[in-house]
């Protein structure tokens, strides 16, 4: 079997009670072409020493002051040889095998081939929660709303992520991985495999836990960006529509340094689209507790869509059903869910 060359870059930040499961779990793949990189803020706790005791296993390291992990992943980046890459952080893990099923995945693939996915077990305290695999029904729609899977089981080639810009944005600090593989999206062909490559692990400091809210202002700048790079002004006028997204219309868009493929992006349903990143802002807005415009984009969304697509989105119809309990009891029941 072919080994492709697969680089891992860690970025980290005073994540010393979990780094060294996360570097253990990549080391113990023993894959025969592997480059390993980790990026540390300069952190104060004892993330230095981890590094130090598995120096020899990795390729460069550094712990100095960066601008955040946008910026650690991108400084990993330039030190990038291997054919295939990906970025774990510091406190998830891969699970055992799959660098050698990436890898073959990869080398049996047709060359459009540029992201391999696959599910990823999310995890708390040492606890498995749930495993997921993200939208059961993939497609270049979801990828283009969203993030339809979980980044750590998500491996990219390096030649598909040169068309598509070659970097992860440092203006977003929380929907940089959404905006690399929209891109991505644009210029190759995604493949949902089988397999659990990772586990995604929960923990109160985490800011997918700790700032969920924030996630979805970087989706919306990311997508109404895409849209005005790609020319899709009917998507962002009837976006106007519903009222809720004037500031991200009007703002300055990311600088996005990639041409389409207008044999991918030409044949996209741009409606089908716009339906599932507004479900994105919909479940956000309800888990933030923002009912009134969680009422007001559900409003605009029944009477712009069909019923059905509605009862068939994922989480959408609790969602429906929850809003008609009377507020006071809807917020302590987002409160502990929460």
């Amino acid at each position: 079997m072919k080994y492709p060359k697969i680089s891992i870059i860690v970025p980290s930040y005073n994540q010393g009670r979990y780094l060294e499961e996360t570097l253990i779990s990549i080391i113990d793949q023993q894959y025969p072409n592997l480059e390993l990189f980790i990026v540390d803020g300069g952190s104060t706790d004892n993330s230095v020493e981890i590094i130090k005791k598995y120096q020899d296993k990795i390729n460069w390291w550094v712990s100095e002051k960066d601008k955040g992990q946008s910026h650690a992943i991108n400084k990993g980046l330039q030190k990038v040889s291997g054919e295939i890459f990906t970025w774990i952080n510091s406190d998830d893990v891969l699970m055992p095998g799959s660098l050698i099923k990436v890898a073959g995945y990869f080398s049996s693939l047709p060359p459009d081939a540029g992201v391999v996915f696959g599910g990823t077990i999310l995890f708390r305290d040492g606890k498995e929660i749930q495993t997921s695999w993200g939208y059961t029904d993939p497609s270049i729609e979801r990828y283009l709303a969203g993030m339809a899977f979980s980044q750590p089981s998500a491996f990219i080639s390096k030649k598909y992520f040169d068309k598509a810009g070659s970097n992860v944005s440092e203006q977003l600090h929380y929907g940089m991985d959404y905006d690399v593989f929209c891109r991505l999206a644009c210029v190759c062909r995604f493949v949902p495999v089988k397999d659990v490559l990772s586990k995604y692990r929960l923990h109160d400091a985490s800011k997918s836990v700790a700032e969920q809210d924030k996630f979805i202002e970087d989706w919306t700048l990311v997508f109404v960006s895409l849209c005005k790079k790609l020319k899709w002004h009917e998507v962002l006028d009837e976006m106007k529509t519903t009222a809720l997204f004037d500031d991200f219309l009007s703002s300055e868009p990311l600088s996005f340094s990639f041409t389409q493929d207008k044999n991918i992006t030409g044949a996209v349903d741009k409606r089908k689209i716009l339906f599932y990143h507004l479900c994105y802002v919909l479940k956000s807005f309800y888990h933030a507790g923002r009912l009134d415009k969680a009422r007001k984009l559900l409003k605009w969304l029944k009477k712009n869509y069909p019923a059905q697509l509605l009862k068939n989105e994922k989480f959408i119809p609790e969602i429906i059903t929850r809003m008609r309990i009377p507020e006071p009891f809807l917020r302590l029941l987002i409160a502990i869910k929460k």
